[in-house]
């Protein structure tokens, strides 16, 4: 499964361009953001991080709707089938909680950006 999206797409409001700051980099900009384009960074990759997430709770989605259509099912007892689902749903939920997270970031961090021109 690929994950990550393309930097440039991954912001909704602002362009992206340039590269997907590294972990490293994220932690330091979080740290010393002061620029407008210190802000637009961290915004760009949070926004590509709620893509990433959505992108998950989709899989999750499909392997919930998988389990539940599946001819193995004749082999798991109707609460391990049940469990299974939930399993997925519980993954899927968690993901969708998780790119609204990183949207509301991406938000803070686009109108902090805006603050600093």
């Amino acid at each position: 499964l690929m994950l990550a999206a393309p930097f440039a797409m991954a912001q909704k409001t602002m362009p992206c361009t340039g590269h997907m700051p590294t972990g490293k980099e994220v932690k330091s900009l979080i740290v010393n953001a002061k620029a407008a384009k210190d802000h637009h960074k961290l915004a760009c990759y949070f926004r590509a991080e709620a893509r990433d997430e959505e992108a998950r709770a989709k899989y999750h989605e499909e392997m919930g709707k998988l389990y539940a259509s599946s001819s193995n099912r004749v082999f798991l007892s109707q609460y391990e089938e049940r469990d299974m689902i939930e399993h997925c749903r519980r993954f899927a939920a968690e993901a969708r909680k998780a790119a609204e997270a990183d949207n509301q970031l991406a938000a803070e961090h686009e109108s902090m950006a805006e603050q600093a021109r």
